[in-house]
C-alpha cells in the first residue's frame, strides 16, 4: 500500500512538474516569437493591438503549444542526461534536494536565465520604456517641481475639510470590514476546517471568494460602487470596505492557523463545545495580532482613500485630480504636502499602537 502511494504520489508530482515545464516553454517560446515580429518590423512596439484577422492567426500558435508540450515531456524523460526540469525542480520535496551545482552548469540554469532576459526584453517593448523622453524633457519637470515646491494657500481650507473626510473614509472601511473580517476568518483556516466535507467545502468557497475580492483593485470597487450608490464618499467607504474585508480576512486566517493547538486540545478534552473551543481556546492567542493587522489595515487605507477620490469616490483626491490635469501645480503641491503630513502622522501613531499591542 504504501509503495503504492509513493507511486501515486510521484506520479502526481510528475505530472505537475510537465504542466509547469509546458507553461514555461510556451511562455519561452512566444516571448521569442513576440521579439521577433516585433524587431522585423511586422507588429507595432506593444504587438497587443490585434486587427481581426490578426486574431484568426492565433489559431496558427495551436502547434506551437503542441511543440511546447513534446519539449517539456522529452526534457523529463531525458532528465537523466539534461538534468531536472524548472518543473521537477518545484514539486520535488525539499528532503531530496540534490547537492548545489552552479547554474551555468545545468541546462535549467540557462533556460530560467534565457526566460528572464527574455521577459525583461518583452515588457520594454509591452509597457513602450522611453528613457529619452523620461530624461530630456527637463522644461515640463521643472514646472511640476516649481509648483511643488510653492504650494498656493488657495486650496488650503477646502483640503483640510477633504482630508478629514478622507481619515474618516478610511476609518469607517475599516470598522465595516472587522466583524465581517473576524467571522469569515474561521471559516478561513485550514486548522479550523478539517473536521467535515462541508467544513473544507466552506473553507474552499470563502478562501476562492477572498482571492477573487482582493484580486480587484479598490479603484475598480469604487466605479462599481459610484454607478451603484452615486458619486460620493459612500461610495469610496464601500470601496475600501470590500477590499478590507478580503484582505484582513487573509491576514486573520493566516494567524489563526498558526496558533498553539495545546490550549485548544485541552479545552476540547473537557467536551466543550465547538464554540465554547473558539471563544476560550483560539481568540485569545490571535486578538493581539488582530488588533496589530486591523491598525496596520487603516493605515492602508488612509492611503488608498487618497486616490479613490480620483473617481469620484470622495475624500481629497475629489479635488487632487483636476488641479493635476490642469497642471495647477502650486495647489497640487498643497494637497500632496497636506496627505503626505496625514500618512506621516498616521503612520508614527499606528506604529505606537502596534507596539504596544504587541
Amino acid at each position: 500500500m504504501a509503495d503504492g502511494a509513493g507511486r501515486g504520489e510521484r506520479g502526481m508530482r510528475r505530472v505537475k512538474g510537465w504542466l509547469i515545464d509546458w507553461v514555461l516553454v510556451t511562455l519561452f517560446l512566444l516571448m521569442v516569437d513576440f521579439l521577433w515580429l516585433a524587431f522585423s518590423g511586422r507588429r507595432g512596439p506593444t504587438g497587443l493591438l490585434l486587427s481581426p484577422e490578426e486574431i484568426l492567426d492565433l489559431l496558427h500558435y495551436l502547434p506551437l503549444l503542441a511543440v511546447s508540450a513534446a519539449l517539456a515531456g522529452l526534457w523529463q524523460a531525458a532528465a537523466g542526461i539534461l538534468g531536472e526540469s524548472p518543473g521537477w525542480a518545484l514539486t520535488r520535496p525539499l528532503d531530496e534536494a540534490p547537492s548545489p551545482v552552479l547554474w551555468t552548469s545545468t541546462l535549467r540554469g540557462w533556460f530560467v536565465a534565457l526566460l528572464i532576459e527574455l521577459t525583461v526584453f518583452t515588457g520594454w517593448l509591452v509597457t513602450e520604456v522611453q528613457l529619452v523622453t523620461f530624461l530630456t524633457q527637463f522644461n515640463k519637470a521643472a514646472d511640476i517641481v516649481r509648483g511643488l515646491v510653492n504650494p498656493s494657500s488657495a486650496v488650503l481650507h477646502q483640503g483640510l475639510i477633504l482630508l478629514v473626510q478622507t481619515i474618516f473614509l478610511a476609518f469607517m472601511a475599516t470598522a465595516f470590514a472587522i466583524p465581517v473580517a473576524f467571522v469569515l476568518s474561521f471559516f478561513a483556516a485550514r486548522n479550523l476546517t478539517r473536521g467535515s466535507a462541508l467544513a473544507r467545502s466552506l473553507y474552499n468557497l470563502v478562501r476562492a471568494a477572498m482571492n477573487f475580492t482582493r484580486a480587484v483593485e479598490p479603484l475598480v470597487w469604487a466605479l462599481i460602487f459610484i454607478s451603484w450608490v452615486g458619486i460620493g464618499p459612500f461610495a469610496g467607504v464601500l470601496a475600501l470596505w470590500v477590499h478590507s474585508v478580503a484582505a484582513l480576512v487573509k491576514l486573520y486566517s493566516e494567524q489563526i492557523e498558526s496558533i498553539d493547538h495545546g490550549p485548544v486540545e485541552a479545552i476540547m478534552a473537557t467536551g466543550a463545545s465547538t464554540l465554547q473551543v473558539m471563544r476560550y481556546g483560539v481568540v485569545p492567542q490571535v486578538i493581539p495580532p488582530f488588533l496589530s493587522f486591523t491598525i496596520y489595515r487603516w493605515d492602508i487605507n488612509v492611503r488608498m482613500s487618497t486616490i479613490i477620490g480620483f473617481v469620484g469616490g470622495g475624500g481629497i483626491g475629489y479635488i487632487l485630480k483636476p488641479r493635476v490635469d490642469l497642471g495647477l501645480w502650486g495647489e497640487v503641491g498643497t494637497l500632496v504636502l497636506l496627505i503626505a503630513a496625514t500618512v506621516w502622522c498616521m503612520d508614527i501613531l499606528s506604529a505606537k499602537i502596534r507596539e504596544r499591542i504587541v
